[in-house]
C-alpha cells in the first residue's frame, strides 16, 4: 500500500478516535483548553497512543531527509507535547516540542504546532521551554506566550500561523504565573519517535 494512502488512512482513524468527548468541552475555554499527555478525562490511554503515532509519523514526515542522511541522533529524537484547542473550535490543536542537538542551540529549541490531524501550522525556532497559553487571542486564536531571546514574548496569530522566529516579537507584560504551561520538560513524560 503507498505510504501516502497509509497515512491518509491513519490520519482518518485518528481525527475519529482522537476527538474529546463532547461531555467534556465547557464554555469555558481558558480553563478547560489544556490536555496533557497525561490526563485520562477526555481520552483513553489508546487514544493517547494514537496522538502519539499521529505526533511521530508527523515528524518522521517533517524530517525525513535530515533522518535518511543520518543527520539526527538519537538524544534528538525525543519529544513533548500538549494538546489545546486555540480557537476554539472543538478540536485540539498539538504543540510539539523537540530537543537535542539537531533542534537545540544556545536560543532555544524547534516546536511544531501542529492540527490534530498532524498537519504543521507553524514551525517555531528559538524557544525556551515550557511555552504559556494566554488568555487573550489574535484572530479568533489563543496568543501563545514564548521565552525566546531572553524574554517572555506574545505570539499571535495572524489568520494563516504564529510568527516563527518568536526572538523578535513583543515582551508579555504580564506575569505568567497563572497561564496555562505548556511543554513543562521537569514534570511531563518524554516520548521518541
Amino acid at each position: 500500500m503507498p505510504k501516502k494512502l497509509l497515512t491518509a488512512l491513519l490520519l482518518a482513524f485518528l481525527g475519529w478516535r482522537c476527538q474529546p468527548k463532547a461531555d467534556s468541552v465547557t464554555e469555558d475555554l481558558f480553563a478547560d483548553s489544556l490536555v496533557s499527555e497525561t490526563d485520562s478525562v477526555d481520552f483513553t490511554p489508546e487514544d493517547q497512543s494514537n496522538i502519539q503515532r499521529l505526533i511521530q509519523l508527523t515528524l518522521l514526515d517533517q524530517f525525513k531527509e535530515d533522518l535518511d542522511l543520518g543527520l539526527i541522533d538519537s538524544l534528538s529524537r525525543t519529544y513533548k507535547y500538549n494538546q489545546v484547542d486555540l480557537n476554539g473550535d472543538g478540536d485540539l490543536e498539538i504543540l510539539v516540542g523537540l530537543t537535542g542537538p539537531f533542534f537545540c542551540g544556545s536560543g532555544g529549541c524547534t516546536v511544531l504546532l501542529l492540527t490534530s490531524h498532524g498537519d504543521v501550522i507553524t514551525r517555531f525556532s528559538v524557544v525556551k521551554y515550557p511555552a504559556y497559553v494566554d488568555e487573550e487571542s489574535s484572530n479568533g486564536w489563543r496568543n501563545l506566550v514564548l521565552y525566546s531571546g531572553g524574554a517572555n514574548r506574545v505570539a499571535q496569530f495572524d489568520g494563516t500561523s504564529y510568527p516563527s522566529n518568536p526572538s523578535t516579537l513583543t515582551t508579555y507584560s504580564k506575569s505568567i504565573d497563572q497561564l496555562p504551561k505548556l511543554l513543562d520538560w521537569e514534570n511531563q513524560e518524554a516520548f521518541t519517535y
